[in-house]
């Protein structure tokens, strides 16, 4: 097939010999030139993908938050270990979706026998198509392989979520360790991440005269830098932790190794104390969701999204939990408002089979 690109004459093997199939890829090749989806000598030819994920960091990913930048960085080493020195060009649909089938049948680092999430696939996968829509925008390709890729399915693999009651609440606090107990308390009274706005909390970030939690800048969103209230209950355990600590540190929970830096994980001591309190696991980020269902029931929607720091009100419904009971409450209230004598309505749904079988019996007498 010969075709005209950028004033040029070129030709190139429709590698068929059919005629009729020959013309449809004509057709599609000058569709391409129209659209500004073809180019002849694409910067992709010769740029390799580890090249181009340097660049994607030192461009894109170093304007984003300190936690963006450190996922960047553990996403683009599994992908460069996967696609290696391969040229941008020679990725295409299928060697995304090789990677995305490979990375989900990888066993985990730490226990051999269970195999990489699903919900860890979808984050590089999001990783990967930024990359290349990184790639897109400085036109080395002329288009992004990662488009329509199906993800995995995360719902599948979360357990159910389920609300907190208090006496659950009581039960893990006692079968906690100190630090965690605090922890507890603290997500659970403010709502605030478990890592980022949680274990990794400086002394000076606390304001318990005034009770307002400042966040730093590094946050998941620009609405979450607001301060946070503190409640009483929260207050009081904090000056309480702050007297009784022994380690000297900047950090509200230090590691126990390193003082100076914060605690890395919890994950442990929470499914411990969870199995000592005999209580079904869930995640700790889900203490979030606690706080937001409790808050749901006293306050309006503004208050919720304020407190949440989310940047749409519809956010809130992701996080509220078992809400039966205020649904059952509304609908009573609802009946009322709606029927004067609501027990007149038993009339419609008490069965009349009784009186049938007495107006038998007494014709059969």
């Amino acid at each position: 097939m010969g075709y005209t690109a950028n004033g040029e004459q070129l030709y190139e093997s429709t590698k068929t010999n059919s005629k009729d199939l020959a013309r449809k890829i004509l057709k599609q090749r000058e569709a391409e030139i129209v659209l500004g989806r073809f180019k002849v000598g694409w910067a992709g030819e010769r740029m390799t993908f580890a090249a181009l994920c340097d660049e994607f960091l030192s461009s894109h990913s170093s304007t984003l938050s300190a936690n963006s930048q450190e996922n960047h960085r553990i996403f683009t080493k599994h992908l460069r270990d996967f696609f290696g020195d391969r040229t941008l060009t020679e990725i295409d649909e299928g060697a995304v979706v090789n990677y995305r089938n490979h990375r989900r049948n990888q066993p985990i680092r730490w226990d051999k026998n269970r195999k990489v999430k699903g919900a860890t696939v979808n984050r590089e996968m999001a990783c990967l198509h930024t990359i290349f829509q990184f790639a897109l925008k400085r036109k080395y390709i002329g288009e992004n392989p990662t488009a329509g890729i199906r993800h995995f399915d995360e719902r599948r693999e979360r357990p159910s979520k389920r609300m907190l009651t208090v006496e659950e609440e009581h039960r893990i606090l006692e079968a906690a360790p100190p630090y965690l107990r605090v922890a507890i308390v603290l997500l659970v009274q403010t709502g605030g991440r478990t890592y980022s706005e949680g274990l990794s909390l400086k002394w000076d970030q606390l304001d318990l005269e005034h009770r307002v939690l400042h966040l730093e800048s590094n946050v998941k969103t620009t609405g979450s830098s607001q301060p946070l209230p503190l409640s009483q209950l929260a207050c009081e355990v904090l000056k309480e932790w702050k007297s009784k600590r022994v380690l000297e540190s900047p950090y509200v929970f230090p590691s126990s190794r390193k003082p100076g830096v914060p605690m890395g994980s919890v994950k442990t001591a929470w499914r411990s104390a969870l199995e000592k309190a005999g209580v079904p696991y869930f995640p700790i980020y889900n203490l979030r969701h606690v706080f937001c269902t409790r808050l749901s029931w006293v306050a309006p929607d503004a208050v919720v999204q304020r407190a949440m720091r989310h940047s749409s009100p519809e956010t809130k419904r992701h996080y509220q939990l078992g809400m039966v009971e205020q649904v059952r409450e509304g609908i009573e209230k609802a009946n009322k408002e709606a029927y004067s004598d609501p027990k007149s309505l038993r009339i419609y749904y008490v069965s009349d089979q009784p009186k049938k079988q007495a107006a038998k019996a007494s014709a059969s007498r």
